[in-house]
């Protein structure tokens, strides 16, 4: 079911000065013209063949937690102290390729100056940044709980790395008020977009240099975000926001996570991307608003999809796509955005040895190239978790198992 979002610009001064000009073309001629002819000439109709609608597509793919555990970034290591995870995203490059906007949510924060860490106080090599944005992704939310693991300094360092990255469009993390309400605006095709990214919460880390420095992490409230929207909204066709929100674990949405979503569909979101849990929670539409209440990890070292439910729910994760479509009537002066074809594709963290490197490693395997080597009875698990993520609307296109 496609959602069908209308908005008319209005240009008052053009139409004002048209009237004037209309006003006056009509008293001359009735001032020459006295004796009852009138020079009148024909109204032109628009050239033959030429569409007064134009039209600009644009796909967009998201996924969920860049979660670097300590021996995720130990199989990167290379002989030469750097990481390379770019193997581990072999499958992931391959799908990103045909989408214009590709989102993941960076869970840990980067501080290249002090000792890397997994949890609980993660610390990540910004190569790993690196790696995703060579796969495809350029659009990135920075706004968890992890945040403020490392402090305020390491935080602000995380923030101005990704600032420096060409091209990517990030929002969550800053060095400053100045910089947190410098919104990027981008372009796919024509349309126009941004992102905003909140979390709700920091694991009560950081609170007397977020009380400080708010400008550090976007803590979720309905006045800034509100004042974030406002800031935003008309400057852009499509208004993407990015919540870390609800319980670890949890296949289901909270009565929490269910207000904040209806509150920024009421404020004019279209389209709202989930993370934190760690698993796969559902997605819906409210009014006009697509909402993903959570992706899971995109890739993580909660291994043994076998065992406990809690470590099973930690490696499969999703990627959810759609089309955004936007229609300008020329005549009419309106603009019309259209975001429909909702569509997923389950992906799984594999861990495995890997005999070159005589050490464990990991490769992120969509669903759609599956196989048993990977993962046993998969079969089970696609069904099992697809019903999850349909629970509250069927009306998505779930990428088919491989024949």
């Amino acid at each position: 079911m496609a959602k069908l979002k209308r908005k008319v610009k209005k240009r008052l001064s053009i139409v004002l000065i048209l009237v004037t000009i209309l006003i006056l073309v009509i008293g001359i001629t009735t001032l020459f013209n006295s004796g009852g002819v009138t020079n009148k000439k024909p109204i032109l109709a628009p050239p033959l063949g030429e569409n007064p609608i134009k039209t600009y597509t644009a796909k967009l793919i998201a996924t969920g937690d860049g979660l670097v555990h300590t021996p995720i970034y130990g199989a990167a290591k290379q002989s030469d102290g750097s990481y390379d995870f770019k193997d581990m995203l072999t499958y992931t490059k391959e799908l990103l390729a045909n989408y214009d906007i590709k989102y993941y949510n960076q869970e840990t924060v980067f501080d290249d100056d002090k000792a890397y860490g997994g949890y609980p106080r993660f610390n990540t090599p910004s190569d790993f940044g690196k790696s995703m944005i060579e796969a495809g992704f350029n659009m990135v939310s920075l706004a968890t709980n992890h945040s403020m693991d490392q402090g305020s300094a390491s935080a602000k360092k995380s923030a101005s790395w990704w600032k420096s990255q060409e091209n990517v469009l990030t929002n969550g993390m800053a060095s400053s008020e100045e910089e947190r309400t410098n919104y990027q605006i981008m372009d796919a095709n024509g349309i126009t977009y941004t992102l905003l990214s909140y979390t709700e919460q920091t694991n009560g880390l950081g609170a007397s240099e977020l009380k400080k420095e708010p400008f550090l992490v976007n803590v979720y409230n309905e006045e800034l975000v509100k004042k974030d929207i406002e800031a935003v909204r008309d400057k852009v066709d499509v208004l993407i926001v990015a919540m870390h929100w609800g319980n670890e674990y949890l296949q289901d949405t909270t009565a929490k996570q269910r207000e904040e979503a209806k509150f920024l569909a009421d404020n004019g979101v279209d389209i709202v991307l989930g993370t934190h849990s760690h698993c796969i929670e559902p997605w819906e539409w409210i009014n006009d608003t697509v909402v993903f209440y959570s992706f899971g990890n995109f890739i993580s070292n909660q291994m043994g999809a076998e065992q406990a439910m809690v470590r099973k729910v930690g490696v499969v994760g999703m990627f959810a796509t759609l089309d955004i479509t936007k229609k300008v009537d020329t005549r009419k002066n309106t603009t019309s955005i259209i975001i429909d074809n909702i569509g997923a594709d389950l992906n799984y963290s594999y861990r495995y040895y890997n005999s070159t490197k005589g050490k464990n490693d990991y490769l992120v395997i969509p669903f759609s190239k599956m196989d048993a080597k990977y993962l046993n009875n998969y079969a089970n698990t696609y069904n099992e978790f697809s019903n999850v993520l349909k629970k509250y609307n069927e009306n998505i296109n779930i990428a088919p198992l491989p024949n």
